[in-house]
This record gives C-alpha cells, structure tokens and sequence, in this order.
C-alpha cells in the first residue's frame, strides 16, 4: 500500500547510554526522555514474565533461579544513578543470563540461539515464541481452596506463580496487562476466600479477568504481528487513525509526537522488552494525563487510577466528540499545490495530515477503510497532478473515495441481513462453507473456530446503530483474518491466502472477501471413513451436533469445492431427511449405515466424485 509505504517515514532512535534526548527526523522531542526505576517488586515479577514468555516449557522452580540469577547479577543503582536511568542494561542481562542456563536451553531446545550475536540472539528466541503450547492447558485460576491456603501463607510467591502460568501461555501478552489482570485476581481473592460459596465468588468474579486475558492475548498477537510483517510505518499509519479518532480536538502535530512515542512502547512490548513496555507504557499515559485537559474530557476518570489500570482505561474510553465548526469533508486539501512536485518528506508529512483530519471526522469508520480511503486519495492526487486541471480532476475523485466505506456497508448489509434471516448458527454454516472453498488446507477444527467468531462477530455487531456497525465489523474481521495470516505464517496455507496476507494490511478484508475458490487445491482421493454415521448423530444436542453437522459439511465441500449452492442444498436436504427417518427408529444405527451409504453413493454421482 502506497500510504503506508509512504506515510510519516519516522525513525525511532533508542535510548543512549548518556540519556540524550529522543528526536525524530523532524526535531520534535520524544516524551519519553526521563526514565524513571521500576520497584524492585515489580522488577520481579517482569523478570518472571520474560522468562516464562521466552522458555513456555520451564518449571517455575527453573524460571526462579533465572529470575534470582539475574537480578543477583544486575547492580541496583542509587542516588543520583537512579534519577539518571537504573535497569538500564536489563535486556542483554537478561538475555545472557538465559544463555548461561545452558542446561535449561538444551532441556527446551533453545540453546542454538546463544551462539549468535545479542541482536540475532533475541530474533531467535523471539521466533521460538509459539501461543499456548500443545502440552499446556488453557490458563484457569487454581482450586479456591487451595488458592485461598496458599495466599495466606505465602501471598507474594502465590501471585507470581500465577504471573508466571499466565505469561507461559500467552507468550505475546504484553507485561503490564499481565501484571494488571494479577492485580485484579489478588484483588478478589481475599473477599472470596472469607464467602461460604467460595467457589461461586471465584467463578463469577474471575470469568471477566480470564476473558479479558484471552482477549488481550489476541490483540496484543495481532498488533505485533501487524508491525513485523508489514513494518514500524504501517503501525504508526494505524496509530495515527485512531489517536486522532480518539482525540479529535487535538492538532496534527501533538497527534504526531504521539504516535512517535505510542508506536515505540509498542516496538518494546512485541519484542519481549518487558521493562521498558511496562516503564515507557506508563510514561505515555502519564503524559496524557498531564494533558487531558486539552487532549479529551473523556479520560478524566481514568486519569485517577492507578498507573497500571490507567492505560488500559484510557486505550478503552470513548472518542471525543467532534470539535465545533469542523468541515464536513476535505474537498480540495491540497488546494492548487502539485503534490508531484512535493519532495518525498513533504508529501509524507501531507499523508499524515490527511489521515488526521480525516480520521477526526470520521471516528465511527475503521481504521482499516480510513487506511482504504488514504490509499486511494493519494493515488488520485498522483493521476490528478498529470491532468490539465487538477482541482476538478480531485474534485470527481473524492467523491469516488466513497466506494471504499460503500463496499463495506454493502458487506455490512448483506451480512446482518443473513443474521436476521438464518441466525447465528445457520450464519455460520454459510461462512463455513464460503472459507472451505477459500481455504480448504484448513482443518476442520480450524474452520468451525474461525467461521463461528465470523458468526458471533455478526450477531454482535448487527445489534448495533449504523455509526457503530461499521467500526465494529471490521475491526472483529481484522483481528479474525490478522489469526488466519499468523496460521498461514506458520505452516502456508495456498497462495491466495498468502497473497491477501502480505500484500497490503487496509486491503486484506477485501482480498479475503473477494477469495472464491482455491484453484491450486487437489480434492483428497473420496474416503468413505469420513462419510459413516452413527447413532450418536441422533443422541447429541446443541452444539456437538451442530459440530458434527458441520465437519459433514466441510468433508462434502473439500471433496468438491466447486460444489453449486443447489448441489449443496440437495444433499442438505437429504442428510437433514436421513437423520429424521433414522432418528425417530429403535434401530437407529442400522438405519444410518444403511441410508448413509444410499446418501452418498447418490452424492457422488451428483457431484462426479
């Protein structure tokens, strides 16, 4: 995408051993320049989170000496050494002292990484980060009765236990969202701990902090995963969209110092830079604070809470409303300058601008369309430009920009439409169906998990005013195809996947959209394994059986993608008249083997298999 290979071409200088201050290309001043010490507590804790993150498969007897080891290691300066910056060093202490456990290294496969300089070094262990290994369960809050033993007699090892299982099964969760979502849980263990029904007081009031941790894991995935592969200038074009969505009021040029800044706590937190993702994090927020008055008054509340619970409540607050007098559109931006004539720094500098005013104008759109719409405006500007007159030349064009918000709320439509129509489940067999022939490598499992957020995303979304349908739409789609490309990184799906995954981050929904069938893809030889019905089909209720429903549908497809929707509707039909002819008998497991061969055999000769 033109725009963000163009747009706000920032280089983020790190920190220098003499704290000289940060400045952009541009001389604007990072708010980042003072570094403040971590409590020794809390230094803890994130030395837990950044071996469990960078070793999942260690004990936590195995990532307490690391933890003991370094911190031995690392010298805590005082007086005026801590005003300066203490911790400094703490990555490459870190990163050595996993090195000099050469016996855990080897036990977990890692010790390769250690062989290689400290900045290959890191990228190593960093791509040896999976989510929640295979051998590992899901995170659950321990037993209460245990749980409440256990923090009477030792509450601080107790917490950072539990640190240490969250941060092993989400590798990517950033450091001070773990260290929020302990907070939280230490919070309610006490009261829960003196109920009768302890057990009810931990379900319900834990449900919401293992929620938000799944969520938080994914999103902090996805952003990560959207600065590796499409670069620092993507995700800063992506900030820029929503700061300025959130803080409309504000002018482009605080906006632009701070996406600097934003873009670079995020730089620290996906790379496993636990201590200055939590510090640099907190100094942002500490910042915005100072300037609420000016930035937005939605933020207030949030603004006396705790550091740790600040951030997050201010990345959740509402937008500001748009200010007073503010036009309706940007016809003519540019005015009667040639944009072909601007150097490149100056037609990046215009790009940002554009995306800031737009963006504050349209705080109910995606970040995702604005991106669309950005792309296309700055491919007009360059057609127009070679014109005899430009200014109607734009003129035409800005009104063309809206097909890219109509393509959405055309897709928009038609998909709440099929919601209020089918429902969820049926909704979802519709996705089902459409992502098999787009992706048919996939397995079963993965399809159902992908198609049945597509539908749940729907039946959220669809609820909503059409100011807030949109945003909501894409934005789900976004994070559910950002999982999809993060699959296809790991082990390749087919090429139009590929393709739609690292082409251009705004255009990736509709590439998706515009996926048919996957004309590489060889259907299996036809197995009848995976066609036999049993009577379970016919004792199973909610959702097992319409699981099992599915992986019928998802066989039946992967053996013809090409399938019509009237083929498919036929043998619907017919599997839905098996099962209530089977299933109202006493021999039901006769009648199924007996109908489902009839079934299929008259299937595959409909559909030439």
């Amino acid at each position: 995408m033109k725009l963000v290979r163009s747009i706000f071409f920032i280089f983020l200088l790190h920190f220098t051993e003499s704290r000289t201050p940060r400045r952009n290309e541009y001389g604007i001043a990072s708010i980042l320049d003072s570094y403040q010490c971590t409590a020794e507590k809390n230094l803890t804790d994130l030395a837990t989170i950044f071996f469990a993150q960078f070793v999942q498969e260690a004990t936590y007897m195995e990532v307490s000496k690391m933890v003991k080891d370094v911190l031995t290691a690392m010298e805590k300066p005082t007086g005026e050494e801590q005003s300066a910056g203490c911790f400094e060093n703490h990555l490459p202490a870190f990163l050595e002292e996993m090195c000099h456990e050469k016996e855990i290294l080897e036990k977990y496969g890692l010790s390769d990484c250690c062989s290689q300089s400290e900045e290959g070094r890191h990228n190593c262990f960093l791509a040896h980060k999976k989510p929640t290994p295979t051998s590992m369960q899901l995170f659950q809050f321990p037993e209460p009765v245990m749980s409440c033993e256990a923090y009477e007699e030792d509450r601080e090892t107790f917490m950072n236990k539990n640190i240490y299982e969250i941060a092993r099964r989400h590798p990517f969760l950033y450091a001070p969202t773990i260290l929020l979502l302990a907070a939280r849980y230490d919070k309610i263990i006490p009261s829960c701990c003196k109920v009768e029904n302890a057990v009810e007081c931990f379900q319900t009031k834990g449900a919401s902090i293992t929620e938000e941790l799944r969520e938080n894991s994914l999103l902090n995935q996805h952003a990560c995963a959207v600065m590796k592969n499409f670069g620092l200038q993507t995700f800063q074009a992506i900030t820029i969209t929503k700061l300025s969505q959130k803080f409309t009021k504000v002018n482009f040029t605080e906006i632009h110092k701070l996406v600097l800044d934003v873009a670079h706590v995020h730089e620290h937190c996906c790379r496993g830079d636990v201590v200055d993702c939590l510090q640099d994090g907190e100094k942002v927020i500490s910042y915005i604070c100072s300037q609420q008055d000016t930035l937005s008054n939605k933020i207030t509340e949030c603004c006396k809470l705790t550091p740790l619970e600040r951030g997050h409540c201010v990345i959740n607050a509402e937008n500001d409303e748009k200010p007073e007098g503010l036009s309706p559109n940007l016809n003519r931006f540019l005015g009667d300058k040639d944009f072909n004539q601007f150097s490149s720094g100056e037609k990046n500098i215009f790009l940002a601008s554009y995306v800031h005013e737009y963006s504050r104008r349209h705080p109910q759109l995606a970040v995702s369309i604005i991106l669309r719409v950005a792309e296309g405006y700055q491919e007009l500007l360059e057609k127009c430009f070679q014109t005899e007159n430009p200014l109607e030349c734009q003129d035409k064009g800005e009104e063309e920009l809206q097909k890219y918000i109509q393509e959405s709320q055309a897709l928009a439509k038609q998909s709440c439409g099929l919601f209020q129509k089918l429902g969820e489940y049926y909704l979802q067999n519709v996705f089902l169906i459409a992502y098999t022939k787009k992706a048919p490598q996939l397995t079963s499992s993965e399809l159902v998990a992908i198609t049945r957020k597509m539908a749940a995303t729907a039946a959220t979304c669809c609820r909503l005013s059409e100011d807030e349908l949109l945003a909501c739409g894409e934005g789900a789609a976004d994070i559910i195809i950002g999982h999809l490309c993060i699959r296809h990184e790991t082990a390749p799906v087919n090429p139009g996947v590929g393709q739609c995954c690292t082409s251009s981050y705004a255009n990736r929904r509709p590439c998706f959209s515009n996926l048919v069938v996957d004309e590489t893809y060889v259907p299996p030889a036809f197995s009848d394994d995976k066609f036999i019905f049993h009577k379970d089909l016919c004792q199973t209720e909610g959702l097992a059986l319409h699981t099992m429903i599915q992986e019928f549908l998802i066989n039946l497809v992967k053996q013809k993608p090409q399938i019509t929707e009237e083929q498919l509707g036929a043998v619907t039909a017919d599997f839905a008249g098996m099962l209530e002819k089977c299933c109202q008998g006493q021999e039901q497991e006769v009648c199924l083997a007996e109908e489902g061969q009839q079934l299929i055999s008259k299937t595959r000769a409909a559909l030439g298999v």
